[in-house]
């Protein structure tokens, strides 16, 4: 048997064990032309080699290993990356969990993936589907509510302040009399 530089010098460090990165699930768009699901579930950097589990998370049970395929390889520091490839018939939706399992460091992670998928036309999804926009109408006319309020206060302000400093006609000024030495 012969030996990668990466798992003769893991072995020579005295290393026995590595955690798995968390399992990454990539979640398909639609069913494939054969109406088929694939799930394709990614850990990285662990050592020793690991356990791949897919389980349907709605009843917990393990799903069958024929319905998966695992590569495990050694990357180039020696550790052991893995990719499984997940392919189920077509469901409308589908809970399902990826274990990586590193029975060393008893060790079990598992990333999860929940799809629903639906039949026939696209549509926008919305509170209130008869009236789509009916949230974005109402941000606007509360803008302009908010404009109009603070318009008519500002002319209100400047209304008062403006009769205040009327004009108010031409005043008389009565000369100041003098103050005379007669008695």
């Amino acid at each position: 048997m012969r030996l990668s530089p990466g798992l003769l010098l893991l072995l020579l460090s005295g290393l026995q064990a590595a955690n798995y990165s968390m399992p990454i699930i990539s979640t398909p768009s639609g069913p494939s032309a054969d109406q088929e699901l694939t799930f394709t579930c990614v850990s990285t950097d662990g050592y020793p080699r690991p356990s791949v589990y897919w389980i349907n998370k709605t009843d917990n049970s393990q799903l069958d290993k024929a319905l998966h395929n695992d590569t495990v390889s050694l990357n180039q520091r020696g550790l052991y990356d893995v990719v499984s490839v997940l392919r189920i018939p077509w469901a409308s939706s589908v809970n399902i969990g990826c274990c990586i399992e590193n029975v060393l460091l008893h060790q079990n992670l598992t990333g999860s993936s929940r799809t629903e998928t639906f039949t026939g036309p696209a549509v926008a999804v919305t509170d209130n589907p008869a009236h789509p926009h009916k949230e974005r109408r109402v941000a606007v006319f509360s803008t302009l509510a908010v404009l109009l309020v603070t318009a008519v206060a500002v002319g209100w302000l400047c209304r008062t302040r403006f009769l205040r400093r009327s004009y108010t006609g031409a005043k008389v000024v009565w000369p100041e009399e003098e103050p005379t030495d007669h008695v």
